[in-house]
């Protein structure tokens, strides 16, 4: 038997990672010792948010391009190879809607700081 916790639901995973980047932009601007930055910091947490949202995306989008060549060239149908991988994929699409969805939190304090 497996002791592994179940998966946390996706907004307490979102909070995490709201809550971790807001200690991180805070202390960022108290070692610089200027509160005006805040705006800054959220606004380029967001960018990063959104780079690691994509990475998934693109991610899944080779390795299609890669077992679609491999399908063709062994002469096999591309749906039942495609339906093995789902469970991969799910996983991809999980964490770019949490990542896109911190990202426009994120995006969306930088302008309320403003």
């Amino acid at each position: 038997m497996s002791d592994l916790k179940p998966p946390r639901p996706f907004w307490l995973r979102l909070l995490i990672i709201l809550g971790v980047n807001s200690l991180v932009v805070v202390l960022i601007a108290l070692v610089l010792g200027d509160f005006n930055i805040l705006s800054n910091l959220y606004f380029i947490s967001s960018a990063v948010f959104l780079v690691i949202a994509v990475v998934p995306a693109f991610s899944e989008l080779g390795s299609n391009i890669r077992l679609a060549g491999r399908a063709i060239s062994q002469g096999q149908k591309l749906a039942p190879l495609l339906k093995a991988r789902e469970a991969q994929y799910q996983h991809g699409a999980q964490q770019t809607y949490l990542y896109s969805a911190a990202a426009i939190i994120t995006f969306l304090l930088s302008l309320v700081i403003l």
